[in-house]
């Protein structure tokens, strides 16, 4: 059977236990734009779809829903339900869909998720990873963060953070939530729930293909270098104007990497290289990193190159000097 002339896009819907994750994907499975998608719930025990429907683990193959989306259950193997949703789909037991919704469970790592979507290279082939959506509890969602690693690592992988329950948050908890997003994903969109920038159908824009917002802390030319750390991450970011050749730029990655392997939980950035007038976008989870990609514009008139690390440790700004060095973008007597 031959591949699929485009990658069919997927969104993966991560948060921690009551975040809000299914009711979010119970108003995207409603809306029309998201019409003909397919839904893979990694979760044990009952999964709201609606308020007629409960799939649970270990029910049947793929179930077709009322508005022709198709929903089953994945045990954990990412790799054979898309593997399954596929074959399904070319042999028409199932309705041709047009993207797939991944929702984790609360209490997921989503690292070996994206990490499956780099490493396996059928799953490049036939989909690519257009969004990761991380549900915060507004009113729970600091002292989450504050308790569970996994909700540090489900925010520090996230493309675009959504806020939930902001109605039911006073301001000083909704400014401390933002604070600790500030420092521990700088590179991820910060959306509250309700709003017009976080309406369903502005989900469906691939967050990913956006490349890397300028850091939310105001960060300048003046200065390009920040480390933050909250007691939760450690989140290093670059910015810099000088434009070097990829293959450079290439190498300087492959000993980042080797140099503090098992360390890194995410590197993600934008990039101009003398190669060509386009922008480059790096994404890595862990020690495995995506292909680069050009993107076919810059999103604004800012041309800098930017890069952002977040590690458990201080990692990350051990990582980002000797990236520096390794470039020769730093003075000579740095240590």
């Amino acid at each position: 059977m031959s591949a699929d002339p485009q990658p069919i896009p997927v969104i993966l819907v991560t948060g921690f236990l009551g975040a809000g994750k299914t009711t979010l994907i119970g108003q995207m499975l409603d809306h029309p734009a998201f019409a003909g998608s397919a839904l893979l719930v990694n979760e044990v025990g009952e999964i709201g779809i609606d308020q007629d429907m409960l799939i649970r683990a270990g029910s049947p193959p793929p179930q077709l829903l009322a508005n022709g989306c198709v929903c089953c259950v994945m045990n954990d193997d990412l790799g054979l339900a898309l593997r399954d949703l596929d074959l399904r789909r070319r042999e028409g037991s199932i309705p041709p869909f047009a993207r797939v919704i991944v929702e984790t469970t609360g209490v997921a790592d989503p690292a070996p998720i994206l990490a499956r979507f780099i490493a396996d290279g059928w799953i490049q082939r036939h989909f690519v990873l257009s969004a990761v959506l991380t549900l915060v509890d507004g009113v729970l969602g600091a002292r989450t963060l504050e308790a569970y690693p996994e909700a540090v690592s489900q925010a520090a992988h996230a493309d675009a953070l959504l806020i939930s329950k902001a109605d039911l948050a006073t301001t000083e908890t909704l400014d401390r939530l933002r604070d600790l997003m500030s420092v521990n994903a700088p590179h991820a969109k910060l959306l509250v729930r309700g709003t017009e920038a976080a309406s369903v159908e502005r989900l469906l824009e691939p967050f990913r293909l956006h490349g890397l917002p300028a850091p939310r802390d105001g960060a300048s030319q003046e200065h390009p270098h920040h480390h933050h750390h909250h007691g939760l991450a450690h989140t290093t970011s670059w910015r810099f104007d000088e434009r070097l050749p990829w293959p450079v730029i290439a190498q300087a990655f492959d000993a980042i990497i080797n140099r503090h392997r098992g360390r890194l939980m995410r590197i993600k950035g934008m990039l101009a290289v003398s190669d060509t007038d386009r922008p480059v976008v790096i994404d890595g989870v862990q020690d495995i990193f995506h292909p680069p990609r050009l993107l076919d514009n810059w999103p604004s008139e800012d041309r800098s190159s930017r890069i952002v690390m977040i590690s458990r440790d201080a990692s990350s700004a051990e990582a980002m000097d000797y990236l520096r060095r390794l470039l020769d973008l730093v003075p000579a007597t740095a240590s």
